[in-house]
């Protein structure tokens, strides 16, 4: 094996050698490309871009030796390396005959804009012996309202760095002429009022997010309706098609959006929280209530919703594709009406259900010993909703018996272990399930594009009570014919 090793490797040596001695093309050869325009996707300014790979071939038999390769503009918005060569005007760049190399580009970080919205344009000049060649580099370039940290607080001995975004006892409000960009985390501090009309982006950086402090107070397009108008997006800083649906990419150890303890009562409305870790935690709030209505929280790579002895009430909303669960409660007070929990995740299996009701925690101490976090969930309502996904059971429910656990299902769509010794909860108890459908199929029009509008085979429609429906659905469109639709939209005729 090893003297066969040796020949291999004595004759690609010999191989590399002859072609290193191949004849030169003394005249200008005509390259060929793998395109003739580099389309870099839509960047932010000082974020920079994903790198994109142009190919360049020798067509001749001959090695070609380029005079210069360099980008027209070298203090545009571009920056390249070639084949591991880093510089945007080389000299003496080889090709060996019907071979090819390597161009890497990059839309530089920190190039300050000319105007909100524009087009970067520049191009790739090839020099060979009096033949001149090029390659266009085009992007879109955005310009947007960065926040970075100035300060860091240490939790559990993680720093965790942020700057404030609403100053404590003042009333904040962002303007949505052009995106907010948030390196940290945004602190929302205490007594502080802070307003985010609709039609504004905010895009996050990785292990970013938002933290309401204790006695803050967050609107979200709180006149906003249903429907009508741009929603507030949530996302991650990354706009390249590759992460248009990349889960985890922003929310640091304390989740995405972070509400923490009591304070004045919170909306959140016409919004899209997607591609989060956690992407709504709301802990020790028990005492407030967040208001979530006509939204979207979708691929968060751990839990939609969490709620650690929270306070939500929720119309009107989509929470899909999540890691572990779509939504956690874990003690606290939760009310939903017509809302679609639809788990379709692919990025691995899930244990658990895509709705877990709990009454406590286990934790572990300093000693490695288990033990129990008992909070009372007070009230968990579901009406007219969805609770479907890829997993033979969506509905879990976990009890301590030394706290209070209080639910209860009607008019809903659940999928749930056929066989009931499997359960941990009985259907058939009227206290807690009434008038709701099982392991029945809600057919959505198009799960893996995140469309969750019922299509004309659904087992969903006219399955709701009229007395919990909520008057319009998420897109605006009117519930008029006394018989509700199962989840957040209403299916059109």
């Amino acid at each position: 094996m090893k003297k066969l090793f040796l020949l291999i490797a004595f004759i690609s040596l010999a191989l590399y050698s002859c072609r290193k001695d191949e004849p030169v093309a003394s005249n200008g050869v005509n390259l060929k490309f793998s395109t003739d325009t580099v389309f870099l996707d839509t960047v932010f300014t000082s974020i920079g871009s994903s790198t994109y790979n142009l190919r360049v071939f020798n067509p001749s038999e001959d090695k070609v030796i380029l005079d210069r390769v360099y980008i027209n503009n070298p203090a545009g918005f571009y920056t390249m390396n070639v084949n591991g060569t880093a510089g945007n005007d080389l000299k003496d760049v080889e090709i060996l005959g019907k071979d090819s190399i390597h161009i890497f580009v990059e839309v530089k970080h920190n190039k300050k804009p000319t105007s909100l919205n524009f087009i970067a344009e520049d191009s790739i000049i090839f020099v060979n012996k009096g033949t001149t060649q090029n390659v266009k580099l085009v992007t879109t370039v955005r310009d947007a309202y960065f926040h970075f940290p100035t300060s860091f607080v240490l939790i559990d001995g993680i720093p965790i760095p942020y700057s404030i975004i609403a100053p404590e006892n003042q009333t904040t409000t962002w303007s949505n002429d052009k995106p907010h960009v948030v390196y940290g985390y945004g602190v929302v501090d205490e007594n502080a009022n802070f307003n985010i009309p609709a039609g504004t982006e905010v895009y996050f950086h990785q292990n970013s997010g938002m933290w309401v402090f204790e006695g803050a107070t967050l609107k979200i397009a709180e006149n906003a309706i249903s429907g009508i108008g741009d929603s507030v997006i949530f996302a991650g800083d990354r706009l390249e098609p590759f992460y248009e649906d990349v889960p985890g990419q922003w929310g640091g150890v304390l989740g995405g959006l972070f509400i923490q303890g009591n304070s004045g009562n919170h909306i959140i409305n016409n919004t899209v929280i997607k591609n989060a870790t956690t992407a709504l935690r709301l802990d020790s709030n028990v005492s407030s209530l967040t208001t979530l209505t006509n939204s979207y929280i979708l691929n968060s790579s751990r839990v939609g919703i969490y709620g650690g002895f929270g306070n939500l009430k929720a119309e009107n909303v989509v929470v899909a594709n999540a890691g572990v669960h779509l939504l956690y409660a874990f003690g606290g007070s939760y009310d939903f009406t017509n809302s679609t929990f639809a788990n379709y995740w692919q990025g691995g299996t899930r244990s658990g259900g895509g709705v877990t009701l709990s009454n406590y925690l286990e934790l572990v101490d300093e000693n490695n010993k288990t033990y129990r976090l008992v909070r009372d969930l007070n009230q968990a309502n579901f009406s007219n909703c969805l609770i479907v996904g890829n997993n033979q059971e969506e509905l879990s429910i976990l009890e301590d018996n030394s706290g209070a656990l209080e639910y209860f299902l009607q008019y809903n769509m659940i999928d749930i272990f056929d066989d009931v010794d499997d359960r941990a909860y009985d259907i058939d108890d009227q206290t807690h399930f009434q008038n709701n459908l099982y392991n029945k199929e809600p057919g959505f029009i198009n799960a893996s594009e995140n469309i969750y509008a019922l299509d004309s085979a659904s087992q969903a429609t006219d399955q709701g009570t009229v007395s919990r429906q909520t008057p319009i659905d998420i897109i605006g469109y009117p519930r008029l014919d006394g018989q509700p639709d199962l989840g957040a939209y209403e299916r059109k005729y």
